[in-house]
């Protein structure tokens, strides 16, 4: 268990060094006297000859202690000032780093920067070491399959990924439906669907157009037969 340090008051370290400065006893006799160390007598008797001239010329002290408060406040305030123009621009820079993908961001970092290290870089840039450090292994069973993949839309672009399937099967490659589709998806390729062009009647500019003379009769003959079985309801009924 450890040993709680004491504490002493201020009146208590200026009384001692009182009588130090009196010279009527040995410093060693003070310090066995109140149960002090030879060593905290000295310490506090240097502290006190060096602020003694605090005490001579206290409104001096105030003085240069109100000058220091001054500068310290101006200097507060630059800071406060410069913290908050560094925070809005890291708050931008991280709006600006989400758009970023992965790769791009490895991009980013410089091994070789000194006055940054590479955890730190990582760190802003929101990259794991481990991920910077990987290095992609070349899939060559994939590559074959893509080129294969390319190769039969060359040949019959109307295929869709079911018929591309089939045939990669038939090719000797083992790979699922949905790996083809994958594929092909990341390859950019659709199937070049055969539509049959709608055929709409053109007419001939030779022949003459004749109007059609039926246009709004039949809606005055429906107004004509409303009217009449408004006034005549018993007459319609006989």
């Amino acid at each position: 268990m450890s040993r709680k340090r004491q504490v002493y008051s201020a009146a208590f370290k200026s009384k001692l060094v009182l009588e130090v400065l009196a010279n009527e006893k040995p410093l060693s006799t003070i310090a066995s006297e109140h149960n002090v160390t030879p060593k905290n007598l000295q310490n506090w008797k240097k502290t006190f000859l060096d602020n003694v001239e605090i005490a001579m010329e206290p409104s001096k002290a105030v003085k240069e202690y109100k000058v220091d408060l001054a500068a310290a406040k101006e200097e507060n305030e630059m800071l406060t000032k410069i913290v908050g123009k560094i925070t809005v621009e890291k708050e931008w820079l991280a709006k600006k780093l989400k758009s970023l993908g992965l790769s791009e961001k490895k991009k980013l970092v410089e091994p070789k920067l000194e006055t940054l290290s590479l955890s730190r870089q990582c760190s802003l840039l929101g990259v794991s070491r481990s991920s910077h450090y990987y290095q992609a292994k070349h899939n060559e069973g994939k590559a074959k399959i893509k080129a294969e993949i390319a190769n039969i839309f060359e040949e019959v672009p109307i295929y869709g990924a079911a018929k591309v399937h089939q045939q990669l099967l038939e090719n000797g490659f083992k790979v699922s439906l949905n790996t083809v589709a994958s594929y092909r998806q990341d390859l950019g390729l659709k199937a070049a669907l055969a539509v049959k062009q709608v055929q709409t009647t053109v007419p001939i500019q030779a022949h003459k157009k004749y109007k059609y003379k039926l246009r709004g009769l039949l809606t005055l003959s429906g107004y004509v037969l409303s009217f009449y079985w408004l006034f005549y309801p018993y007459k319609s009924m006989r």
